[in-house]
Order: structure tokens, then sequence, then C-alpha cells
């Protein structure tokens, strides 16, 4: 605590700032009297010398010619007679002194010098010298006692006026700001319940100490308004703290800042490195933490018997996780952090971990010392365990679906051998046979080789289906552009003979395997030409939009459409809209389509709003770096 300095009162404090005030002004007139008195001195020392060049030089200058010692002698001592005079001497050409009064006492003096010269044989002739010294201090002696009148004139009117002010404040202010602080001093030993009302003479003047008394008659109802409801809302927080479901403790961490001001020069800024280093600081810390009030929920989380089980330090209830989240609030600490949440791990008082979300938080008002912080750790121990499940379960089916595709890719691998010999045989079979047999067993024969081509399609369709699945190629930088052109030259025959018309807008760069995204656009525009409309040219139009994050591309053509019912299942493997008589295909390619578009991280559909035609829409990541899935 600050030792306050000796009282000091105002009225003399006061007091002495205006004396101070009235010397210094005092001495300035003072100064600036004695000033101008000197330049009036100097100005009536000149008048002295030309009083003597008018009066006296012109007999000066006869006598000495005439050599009449007598009569220069009594001019000399007229001089000396005038005041300030120290001295007068008349000296011949050679210097020897003629006449002389006076003496010279070595102080300072104005000294004027007058040639003595007379006109003979028409010629002018140097006589000699008179001088004449004006003694400065004597003419200094009634400026400095007229200086000393008016400072001492000065100093009573300042004292005069210090007393009067002194007499007039005391009334008006010193005793009012008297009361006020008295007043003042009785809130701060009052009960904040009630505090007492500041009493007022009746005849108090109307000014700013009756605004001020006004005040502090507000400020005492506003401050048994607010403590009532600072009580009530403490009142309703124990009530919260106590019946809250979550776990939440009340911590004293005053001692842990004065442990990190102690090590904080050490740390040289860096206090998350100088902590991970130097791990018995963290320990230290631990042990000075002051665990104030624990809730029934934290008992309970801990099994605790009773809250002085768990008033005591906290490393019974930390584990090495703990302490890792610890760390880290002493890193927000140092960094000025009020709020910090994380995950963490605590331990009953039984040795059973539990895993917990902490939800650390710094109230306001003690965000100086850090004397409060409310600590609330949520028990997520189940959701852990069930998160860890899901990820095994997850696990098992990505192993699972990709066993599943190695089969389908194995199986439509191999049953390849087995239908081209199916579809071979029967062709040839039809063909041996042609002109042998009747019409239905030919019919009979041309089912056969007819579903032995689907089925052979088919499984092709399932090979390209398990191979666009394939992650094994990387990502890269790829020009659709580019990939594009690629795709128009496979498709020159189909284009040139339905005539189509192909527009697109310049495609951007993305990031992915160029063969699938190639094989993407393939399908879509094999789609738009297969399904035309008959009689009408193909025309396809791509398109592409920036939107968040990605490219949004979109084909639309003329054919004959979708029925909206089936936007969805047109997705799926083998799902054919029309019978293998009228289109032919294995119903793979939109399959194909989505699982490539997916692995790129985007997502493909076909938009039904349109009046006529299809327009397919899909989008693409606008990264230009993203891992391969």
């Amino acid at each position: 605590m600050v030792r306050p300095s000796p009282r000091s009162p105002l009225s003399r404090r006061l007091m002495v700032r205006l004396g101070v005030v009235g010397l210094v002004v005092s001495l300035v007139i003072s100064a600036v009297v004695i000033a101008i008195d000197l330049n009036l001195v100097k100005v009536r020392a000149i008048e002295r010398f030309n009083q003597i060049g008018g009066g006296y030089l012109a007999s000066i200058i006869e006598d000495t010619w005439l050599q009449d010692r007598e009569r220069l002698a009594e001019l000399v001592l007229g001089i000396r007679n005038l005041p300030y005079i120290e001295w007068v001497e008349v000296t011949d050409p050679d210097g020897n002194v003629l006449v002389g009064s006076g003496s010279r006492t070595g102080g300072e003096t104005l000294t004027k010098t007058f040639d003595l010269t007379r006109v003979y044989l028409g010629q002018p002739r140097d006589i000699g010298r008179l001088t004449v010294a004006v003694s400065m201090p004597l003419m200094r002696r009634p400026v400095l006692e007229r200086a000393w009148v008016v400072l001492l004139g000065n100093l009573v009117v300042v004292l005069g006026v210090v007393v009067a002010v002194a007499l007039l404040v005391h009334p008006l202010v010193i005793r009012p700001l008297g009361r006020m602080a008295r007043y003042a001093r009785s809130v701060g030993a009052a009960d904040l319940v009630d505090p007492p009302a500041i009493d007022m003479p009746v005849d108090a003047a109307n000014d700013e100490f009756l605004d001020l008394a006004i005040a502090f008659n507000d400020m005492r109802r506003a401050i048994r308004e607010s403590y009532g409801a600072l009580s009530e809302s403490e009142s309703r927080y124990r009530v919260m703290f106590t019946a809250s479901p979550v776990s939440l403790w009340e911590e004293d961490f005053s001692r842990v800042v004065e442990i990190l001001d102690r090590v904080a020069p050490q740390a040289d800024g860096d206090m998350a490195s100088y902590l991970a280093a130097h791990p018995e600081v963290v320990g230290e810390c631990v042990v000075v933490v002051k665990v104030l009030d624990v809730n029934a929920a934290t008992m309970a989380l801990h099994h605790a018997p009773d809250r002085a089980a768990l008033l005591g330090g906290l490393d019974r209830t930390f584990t090495s996780a703990s302490f890792e989240a610890f760390r880290r609030q002493l890193v927000a600490i140092w960094a000025g952090e009020t709020e910090l949440t994380l995950e963490s791990q605590v331990k009953t008082l039984d040795g059973v971990a539990r895993d917990v979300l902490v939800h650390w938080t710094v109230p306001a008002g003690h965000r100086e010392r850090f004397d409060r912080i409310i600590v609330a750790l949520e028990d997520i121990t189940d959701r852990k365990a069930a998160e860890r499940s899901l990820a095994m379960t997850v696990e098992r089916m990505v192993q699972a679906n990709s066993e599943l595709e190695r089969f389908a890719y194995v199986a439509a691998h191999d049953l390849q051998e087995p239908v081209r010999s199916i579809v071979s045989f029967a062709q040839l079979l039809d063909r041996r046979l042609e002109g042998t047999i009747g019409d239905e067993p030919r019919e009979y024969l041309q089912f056969l080789v007819a579903a032995a081509q689907r089925m052979h399609q088919q499984v092709r369709g399932l090979l390209e289906y398990s191979q666009a699945g394939a992650t094994g190629r990387g990502f890269e930088p790829v020009a659709l552009d580019l990939a594009l052109d690629g795709v128009r030259q496979t498709m020159a025959a189909t284009i040139t003979a339905t005539g189509a018309v192909i527009d697109s807008d310049p495609l951007p760069r993305v990031s992915g395997d160029v063969s699938q995204l190639a094989e993407v656009f393939q399908h879509l525009l094999g789609n738009a030409l297969k399904f035309a409309r008959d009689g009408i040219a193909p025309r396809v139009r791509i398109t592409v939009t920036p939107e968040a994050g990605n490219w949004l591309f979109s084909i639309e053509d003329n054919g004959i459409g979708i029925d909206p019912r089936y936007a969805d299942e047109i997705f799926q493997v083998f799902r054919r809209l029309h019978g293998p008589g009228r289109f032919p295909g294995a119903g793979v390619g939109l399959a194909i389509c989505r699982r490539i578009v997916e692995r790129h991280g985007g997502r493909i559909w076909v938009d039904t709003s349109g009046r006529e035609g299809t327009t397919f829409r899909f989008t693409l990541p606008r990264e230009e770096a993203v891992d391969a899935r």
C-alpha cells in the first residue's frame, strides 16, 4: 500500500501559491521600475554634461588661456558642487593638472572629457582638457530606495490579497469541500446496502457545491441499487453455479501470474516455447492454483465425496493431457487472452480417465490479477468413444469398399473373356445355321446374341466404373481447354456424322487428373449427341462461372431432355431410362461422371428447370493445388 504524503490543506496551498505569484509579480514590477529609473539616471548624467558644456566651458577656456588659476579653481569647485559630481580636473596639453576638485574613490563613474581650444592669430590652439566624472552609485541610490519602497508596497498588497482570498475561500470552498470529503469517507465505511445521505445546510447557496451534493445523493441511490443488483446477481450466479449440470471450477490464478512475471525475462518474449522446454515451471504453476469452489456436477464427474476433497491442488485430477491443456492456459494468460476452449483429459479421484472439453474464462473485473477464473469441464468421454467407434467403422467400410472395388474390377476383367466368347460363338452359330432353321429358333438365337452383346457392354462399363474410382494417379494443374479439345478430336467422327455444334466459354485451369476430367466431358458430350431429337442437329453450349471457392460448369443441349422424376436415378450404375433397342450404351456413363467429380471435391447434378433439352452442372474447386484423394 502506498503511504500518503503529509497532509497539506487546500487553503494553505492556495495562500502559498498566491504569495509566490504575488512575490514574483512584485519582483518583476520592481525590476521594471529600476530599469526605467536607471535609464533616467543615464539621461540625467548626459543632461548634466550638457549643462557643464553650455554654462561653464567658455569661462574655463578663458581662465585657462589667461592662466588665472584662482578664477579657474572657483569654476571647478562650482562644477564639483553640482549633484552627483565626484571629481573635476583641468589639465594642460601635456596632461599636467592645473586645477582639480574632488577625489577618485575607485567606484563606478560616468566620465566626460571636454577639449579646451582657443583661436589665436586666426589658428585654433589646444590649451588643455576639462574632465568631469559623475558617481553612478550616488545616482543609483535614490533609484534603489524607490525600488525598495515599491517592492515593500507590493508585498503588503499581495499579503493583503492573500489574506482576503483565504478568508473568502474558506467558507465558500474549503468548508464545503471538507463536508464532501467527510461524507465520502463515511460512504466508504458504511454498509453499501443503505449508504448514508449527505447533509447540506438549509441556507446552502445554489452553486456548484449544491450540484455536487445532489450528485452525491444520486450516486448514493445508484450505489444502493447497483449493490442490490450485484447481490442479486451473485445469488443467481451461486444458484446456477451449484445447480449447473456442467462441471464448474472457480479458481484463483493470481500466484500463477507472479510466476509468469518472474520467468518472463528468461522467456525472451516466447512464453510458449519456454514453457514447453521447462515443464517444471508448469508443474510449479499447477501447485499454486487455488481452487475456490466446485459444484455438484464436478463432484460427480470426479467421484468426490464432498467439495473439500477437490479444494486442494489440481494435480490429484490431472493427467499428462491435463498438463498440456494447462500449459496452453498459461500461454493464454501471458498473451492477455480471457477465453480458451480445448480438449483435454482428467481423472477421477479413483483413477478413472475421462475425456473433457475445457472452457476457460476470465470474468470481467478479474482480468488484471486473474484472481477468479471459471473453468467448465464438459464430459465428452462417451462422444469420444463413439467417434473412435465411428472412425473404426468408417475405416472398415473404406476397406470393405476398396475390397469391393477390387472385386468388381477383377470380376469385370475376368468376365470379359467368357462374355466375349459367348458373343463370338453366338454370332458364329447364327451364321452357320442361317437358312437351315425355322423362324422361331432363329429369333431365339438373335435374342441370345443381343443379350450376349448387352452383357459384354455391361461388363465393360462395370470395368470402366471400377477404374474411375482408382486413386493411384495424383492431381496436377490441368488446362481444361486442352482437355476439351482432346475430347473433340476423339469424337470428331460422331460430331461430323450428327452435324453437332459445340460452343464453349474459355475454360479455367484446375487441379486434377487430366484423363478423368476429359472422360467427364466425353460422357456428357456423348450423351448430348446420343439423345438428340429426330431431325434436329445437336447443339451443345459449355459455360463456366465462378462461385464461392468453386468453378460452376454447365453443359446445355437441345436434346430430348430428362423427366424430373428420374433426376437422381440417372447417376446410378446400369440405370437406363430407355430400352436397349432405342439408344445404345451400358448405363454407366453418368455414374462414372459422378464418381470422378466427387473424387475431385465437386458435385454433379442435372438441372430440370429448363423447358427443353438437358443441362448438366458440376463444380470443381478453384484452388490450384488439391491433394489427390
